[in-house]
This record gives structure tokens, sequence and C-alpha cells, in this order.
């Protein structure tokens, strides 16, 4: 599979093949102005295509809009999300609702004093931001033409999701860590609760290589973020739980849109449908084989092989999390910039960065395709993203020896000065 990338990468970095690469930035380019379009001449808060302009965004203003009413208690209450987002839009099919804990309602609370399409340009320019901001925190800034051509990172903005702030999240973590900063990481680490699957996996590695400080910052975080939520709504808090138990079979639903999403659990999930329980035994099994893959793959934790650590941890993660919805890919964007930067074999990275970039665009209509006829379906994303970390990280490779062996007689030298010091008085 990676001689496979290889060759892949070696065709797109030669003449003929700096026309798929172009290709790729013109679809990209073709997606966006479309949507802009669609968005421009639709009729009031409906895109031309007949659906609610900013998509998921309407569930975060309606959260805002009944926290600034003073009716947090019934921030899940479906009947009171439905009735403010059909009034926000007009009838439609269905409702978004919630799924977030109850302490994400509150940033949108300002957000939601604002008209609608206020409110959603204002939070898509931050997602822009937040791009631009991840691009200029791992000194990637000539990158964003590339990356907004991703797909992922234009569903996050297209549907008003979230995951721009997720990248921009990690990346600060990131960049805490290699400073050395490992409090304020784990603290700033902890602002991604909302998301509780996405910090399972990079607090569980902190944890083995005993980042206390880290683990202490993020543990302060969510005791802060549990007393917020406390205070705003007991019965919020309750509710929120007890949805937290149908996140398991949610994904085996009828009705589900489990084709568009992208993680170890939704592959089994589509690819044996109607054995959830078999599903769920084989997502366990593999996330474990991920995870030790994960710590072969990953170097002693250190600042000069933190790219890599770093790197391997985010791809893990988006594997092993039970939900990663299509947007959500959008966070491969940090560990795809992080191991460049150590890449040995450009060609694999090149051609690994290529196969998962169509992946992600052809998986979600064949998975669709085959799951209406009602057998088992592919989820192709699932499997390339894979193996396509799994090579660009094994053609990684930390900093040389003689670097190393130069860093560590430099301390050497440093310690025999600080003992002559100290024998003088």
């Amino acid at each position: 599979m990676c001689a496979t990338f290889a060759t892949l990468g070696r065709l797109l970095g030669s003449g003929r093949g700096r026309y798929g690469i172009l290709l790729g930035a013109a679809i990209g380019a073709a997606v966006w102005i479309a949507w802009l379009v669609s968005l421009a001449t639709g009729p009031g808060l409906h895109d031309r295509a007949g659906n609610v302009k900013g998509g998921d965004f309407v569930l975060f203003y309606a959260a805002g809009k009944i926290v600034a009413a003073h009716q947090a208690d019934h921030l899940y209450d479906p009947d009171l999300e439905e009735r403010i987002e059909h009034g926000l839009t007009g009838e439609w099919s269905g409702r978004h609702g919630l799924i977030n804990p109850p302490f994400f309602a509150l940033p949108f609370v300002p957000l939601a004093a604002l008209p609608y399409l206020s409110a959603f340009a204002l939070w898509s320019a931050l997602g822009i931001l937040m791009v631009m901001g991840t691009l200029w925190l791992v000194d990637r800034v000539r990158a964003a033409p590339w990356v907004l051509a991703f797909i992922p990172v234009w569903a996050a903005i297209s549907y008003g999701q979230n995951s721009l702030l997720s990248l921009f999240i990690l990346a600060s973590v990131y960049v805490l860590l290699r400073r050395g900063r490992d409090g304020v990481a784990g603290v700033v680490l902890g602002c991604l609760l909302y998301k509780p699957q996405l910090v399972v996996v990079l607090a569980t590695l902190l944890l083995l290589d005993r980042r206390w400080r880290a683990l202490a910052g993020l543990g302060a975080t969510a005791v802060l973020l549990a007393a917020i939520t406390l205070a705003l709504s007991v019965p919020a808090t309750l509710a929120y739980l007890a949805l937290g138990h149908s996140f398991a079979t949610m994904l085996g639903e009828r009705g589900f849109p489990t084709a568009k999403m992208h993680s170890l659990y939704s592959f089994f999930v589509l690819l044996l449908p109607g054995h959830l329980t078999a599903a769920a035994a084989l997502t366990l099994l593999s996330s474990l084989a991920v995870l030790a893959l994960v710590r072969l793959r990953q170097p002693p934790y250190a600042v000069d092989t933190l790219d890599r650590w770093y790197a391997t941890a985010i791809w893990g993660t988006v594997l092993v999390s039970p939900h990663v919805p299509f947007y959500d890919l959008s966070l491969l964007v940090l560990p795809a910039l992080l191991v460049r930067s150590g890449t040995q074999d450009e060609a694999v990275w090149r051609g690994g960065i290529a196969a998962a970039w169509a992946a992600t665009i052809l998986s979600q209509p064949l998975a669709e395709l085959t799951r209406a006829a009602g057998g088992p379906s592919l989820q192709l994303s699932v499997p390339v993203i894979a193996a396509a970390g799994y090579c660009l990280l094994g053609a990684s490779v930390p900093p040389a020896a003689g670097v190393d062996e130069k860093a560590a007689a430099q301390e050497a030298h440093a310690g025999a000065l600080v003992g002559k010091a100290g024998q003088r008085t």
C-alpha cells in the first residue's frame, strides 16, 4: 500500500501529474463557488436546493435563543427545538437537535441576539479565521489554498459546524506542548470537551507518557465546565446524560445518516447492517489495534519529535472516535501538515494526501448508493485514511542522531558549568 502511495505521489510530481493537482484545486474552488451562488440566489433563509442556509448552525442558534430566554431546562426538548427552528426558517422536514453538552450553548447566546443570516455569516467568518489561525500556529500559511480545497473544510463552513474551532484548539494545544507549557495546554484541551470523543485518545496518550501537568490542566477545565453546566441547568445536564445513552446505538437506527460518518464504528455498522453488536465488537478490536499502532508509530515524547507524536495522536483520534461526521475530517489537516516537516519520502506524503483527499469526496456517495440497495455498504474513506496515515507516519523520521547528540552534549556542558559554580560558592 505504501508503495502505491509513493507511485501516485511520483506521478503527481511529474509534468503530467500536475494536471491532477490542478483538477483537485478546480474541484475545491467549484464547490465553494457553487455553494456561495446557491446562498446568494436562494430565497430567504433557504438556498437554491431548499436547504436551510447554514445547515446545522440553526441548532446552535436555537440553543442560544433557548438560553437567552431563560429556558435552559428545555435545551434538549425536541418540541421546543423544532418550534424555534421552524419559526426561524419556515416549515421543513425534521429538525436539528443539540447533542453537545449544555455549556456549549453559552457562546451562541450573543450570536442569537443577531438576525439569523448575520449570525451565520459571523460564525462562518470565525471559521475561516480559525483555519488561518491554525495554519499560522504551525507555520503553514502558504498551504491555505490547498487546505480550503479540502472538502471537509468547506463542509464545516457550509454546515455551520464547530469542527474548525476543534481544529484550532488542537493546534493551540500542540504549540503549547511544544513550548513546554503543559499545564496551559491541558486547560486549552479541556475546551474541546464539547466533543469529548475527540479528547479521549489524546488524554490517554498524555497519561501513558506521564504528562501530569497537562492532565491536571485538562481536569481543571473539566471541573470548571461541569460546574458551569450544573449552574446553567440541572435538568438540562440530566437530559444530556440521558441523551448520551443513545449515542452507542444512534448509528444503527433507521433513518440516521450513517453514510455521512467516517469512523471505524460507522465503517462496521455500514458493513454489517442489522448486526450492531457484531459491529461494536469489531470496532472495539480494531480500535485497540489502531491504538497499538499509534504507540508503535509514536516516537518517545520530546520537543524535537512532537510533530510526529502529535500527528499520530490526531490520526488515531479520527479513526477511533465513534462519532466522526464528514466535516470533522477537517481535523486531518493538522496531522497532514505536521508530518510533512519530517517526511523522508515526499512522494509517499503527496500520494497519501491525494488518496485521502479523493476518498473523502467519493466515499460518502458510494456508501449512500450501496446502502440504498439494502445490503452491506463500504465507507471507503476509513481504510484509506488508516492506510495513508500508517504510511505517512512511517515515512516521517525524528531528528538525526547527530542533532540529539549535540543537544545532549550542550546540556552536559551546561550541567558541568553549574556544578563548578556551585563548588565556588
